[in-house]
């Protein structure tokens, strides 16, 4: 009976245990990682010659239907600046969304965004407050998780509950992981992926795509190209953070 509720313990609560902890690593993870990323303003320097955003803003500002053909294309220092208000204002519950401008050639201001860009771009605000809360609810949770791995016993046994899986058992469940994300964004495509979620998390009547054409916004962003590059390096950093993190708690557990 003994033998049956350890091997219970160690091929399903052990491994449930472990999945819960690594998520929840992941949560915190990715919380730190989006801070990191808001201080280096998303590398958006980086990535607006990587992803060549300049051929984008010369190609549809001349073409722009909401009157904003007067944006300077080749100010790139104008560009990066304006991404900056936007990352700000979105971070500061949108306030100051609708007050960001730019000067034309003829130095008269101009607002950067439309109504509707204001608006899309006050509900990732208050989606951004939303993950806020998450995030610090989940930290107490992960707190009480790092406890309970980390709470001192006379013998920590390979069937407890409370020793971490080896570093292949680790490796293995990443893997899986990994090659379902990849396996879905196969099927289904980062942009299908990226307008169905806008679908569920944005209210059904505000708009949230914006065509090159008509939208100083996603012509300064490469909607959606630099959303799919700046998910890849959150997930970097946040990948590096977490597996410092587990190898620091696996190696003071073998301390014991």
């Amino acid at each position: 009976m003994n033998f049956k509720k350890n091997m219970l313990k160690y091929l399903f609560i052990r491994p449930l245990l472990w999945c819960i902890f690594a998520l929840a690593l992941l949560v915190f993870s990715l919380g730190i990682s989006w801070q990191v990323s808001k201080a280096t303003n998303f590398l958006y320097g980086f990535w607006y010659q990587t992803l060549e955003i300049n051929t984008v803003i010369s190609t549809n500002v001349p073409k722009n239907t909401q009157g904003k053909r007067d944006f300077p294309i080749n100010d790139i220092k104008l560009h990066k600046q304006k991404f900056a208000n936007i990352v700000q204002a979105i971070h500061q519950h949108g306030n100051g969304l609708a007050a960001i401008s730019y000067l034309n050639h003829q130095a008269v201001l101009q607002k950067l965004l439309t109504k509707s860009e204001v608006q899309h771009l006050q509900d990732v605000a208050n989606l951004l407050d939303s993950m806020s809360q998450i995030w610090w609810g989940n930290l107490l949770f992960l707190l009480s998780l790092l406890i309970f791995y980390s709470r001192k016993a006379k013998q920590l046994t390979a069937e407890s509950i409370r020793a971490m899986p080896t570093a292949k058992q680790k490796l293995s469940s990443l893997a899986c992981f990994v090659v379902l994300v990849i396996a879905m964004l196969g099927i289904w495509g980062f942009t299908a992926v990226f307008y169905y979620l806008h679908t569920v998390i944005f209210p059904s009547e505000h708009q949230w795509f914006f065509y090159y054409q008509d939208s100083l916004m996603s012509s300064l962003m490469k909607a959606p190209d630099i959303f799919a590059a700046i998910a890849g390096q959150l997930l970097l950093i946040a990948l590096l953070l977490a597996g410092t993190i587990d190898a620091a708690l696996s190696r003071y557990q073998c301390q014991k």
